[in-house]
């Protein structure tokens, strides 16, 4: 629970945006779909300041989320990241730059698909949206 706490706290206090320096996945594939608001999510993976893999994400337009669903059959992941600063505006990066919101957990391996459902508000005129962004670790 103090995992997930932290997690939340990485996600969405400080929101820190982290570099692509060394993309670790190579492809940053990108699949998003459904749920209105016209917004897409890039994944990859990044390294925090304390060399700790993350999956990273960087939206096409800017968002308030307010959580994010992370799932992954074979391991198995089901975890949900709540917002505890739902009104926090996510603006896009440029320069392969992502915001890091999830621990990449040790069990996960190249050719694994990954699920991320993102769920939230345009910034600007407040249109929901529930959009899933697959990717596969390269």
């Amino acid at each position: 629970m103090k995992k997930n706490l932290f997690l939340s706290l990485l996600l969405f206090s400080s929101f820190a945006f982290l570099s692509c320096g060394e993309n670790k996945d190579g492809s940053g594939d990108l699949l998003g779909t459904g749920g209105g608001g016209n917004v897409t999510f890039q994944i990859s993976i990044v390294q925090d300041d304390r060399g700790n893999n993350l999956f990273g994400a960087n939206p096409s337009a800017a968002v308030k989320i307010t959580t994010i669903l992370v799932n992954q059959a074979q391991i198995p992941v089901n975890e949900t990241v709540t917002n505890p600063t739902p009104d926090e505006v996510i603006q896009p990066l440029e320069g392969g730059q992502y915001y890091g919101f999830f621990e990449v957990p040790q069990g996960a391996q190249t050719g694994q698909q990954w699920s991320f459902r993102f769920q939230g508000t345009l910034a600007q005129g407040g249109q929901a949206f529930n959009v899933t962004t697959n990717y596969t670790i390269q």
